[in-house]
């Protein structure tokens, strides 16, 4: 197998990860990283002994595919002359900082028959694929995706910054058209948003609770989805999924609890979560979310597919997490007025 020459554009906490994975593939060769800081691109071009360049356009005829890892706030300026000079694509979620441009890159990825996936990293994550399949048709979804301030990602707020990642899962179970957005949050480190709960509502039916902080004291990845055939629990940093089903007596109406003997109840009470609703906690096999994603981006490149995650799933997860943004109603942390959610940035560097 021909190695494909891959590059980094964006040399910070994602693009470092990124460039440290990529250089450890058999079937790719990292040619090079970049980044305006010549500190930054140095450090990690020594680290796995590639180049070091200033500039994206420099790597037109040095790679095949590059990863855009650089502020969201420049994804389009970085990725539209790299399509149009031939190179394929793995953007940064969130695609872009606004829908306008989300659906330049959408137009020009299909104008030059370019490959260009979005790193909805979660969608390779073995806990949620493990989930989906426990839980039959999926009537309700309920996500907290909880984390310390950072100090990175300071160009967009919370719903862009780790919310969208719930909205893309969310989106990719097909749900119908968005019916109703409900959302309200809490502005803390005078920028963005920096805590959200948004409620969407399905033509389908289903109903999405999505909650997303970057100020919470602890680390936490759940989803929980209500469905036909299970209650499910992804626990995305302990790497388990818990399920709850129906026994075949509850399948099949036969077990009614108002039914029960008195004298019964107590015992029953205690067996109810291994013989009424029996439940059980799954392993999830250790696997590399983002080396997934580049797995499978690489396979879209070789075989000129669309990606799992194309930029026209990045641009729907976008515009539904605009529509969050639109309706969103803040409050300044220690305050009881309301204050407007602060606008994106279209051109500044974090």
């Amino acid at each position: 197998m021909t190695r494909l020459k891959v590059a980094v554009v964006g040399c910070g906490h994602l693009g470092t990860i990124h460039a440290r994975l990529l250089a450890s593939r058999s079937d790719a060769e990292l040619v090079a990283v970049v980044d305006p800081v010549p500190e930054s691109r140095q450090r990690v071009a020594d680290s796995h002994g590639c180049a070091a360049l200033a500039e994206p356009l420099e790597l037109v005829g040095l790679a095949d595919a590059v990863v855009v890892a650089a502020p969201t706030c420049l994804h389009a300026e970085v990725s539209l002359p790299l399509l149009s000079s031939g190179l394929d694509l793995l953007i940064e979620k969130p695609i872009a900082s606004d829908l306008h441009q989300a659906k330049q890159i959408v137009a020009a990825a299909e104008r030059h028959g370019r490959v260009v996936a979005v790193g909805h990293v979660e969608r390779f994550n073995p806990a949620w694929r493990m989930a989906v399949e426990k839980c039959g048709r999926i009537l309700t979804v309920e996500s907290a995706r909880l984390a310390p301030f950072t100090f990175r990602s300071l160009d967009v707020g919370v719903v862009l910054d780790l919310m969208i990642h719930d909205i893309d899962l969310v989106l990719s179970l097909q749900p119908g058209r968005l019916t109703r957005v409900e959302a309200h949050g809490i502005v803390a480190t005078g920028g963005h948003e920096d805590a959200v709960r948004a409620r969407l509502l399905f033509s389908s039916g289903l109903v999405a609770d999505l909650s997303a902080s970057r100020i919470h004291p602890t680390l936490s990845r759940r989803v929980s989805l209500w469905g036909t055939q299970g209650i499910v629990t992804a626990d995305f940093n302990a790497k388990t999924v818990e399920v709850v089903g129906p026994s075949a007596a509850v399948r099949g109406g036969e077990f009614v609890a108002a039914a029960v003997p008195a004298a019964d109840r107590t015992v029953l009470k205690e067996r109810f979560f291994s013989e009424i609703l029996p439940r059980e906690t799954l392993a999830v096999p250790d696997a590399n979310a983002i080396a997934c994603e580049h797995d499978e981006f690489l396979a879209a490149v070789r075989s000129r597919r669309t990606p799992l995650v194309s930029a026209s799933a990045g641009a729907a997860a976008l515009e539904v997490a605009m529509r969050v943004l639109e309706v969103l109603a803040c409050n300044r942390f220690g305050c009881d007025t309301a204050v407007d959610a602060i606008p994106l940035p279209s051109s500044q560097a974090a």
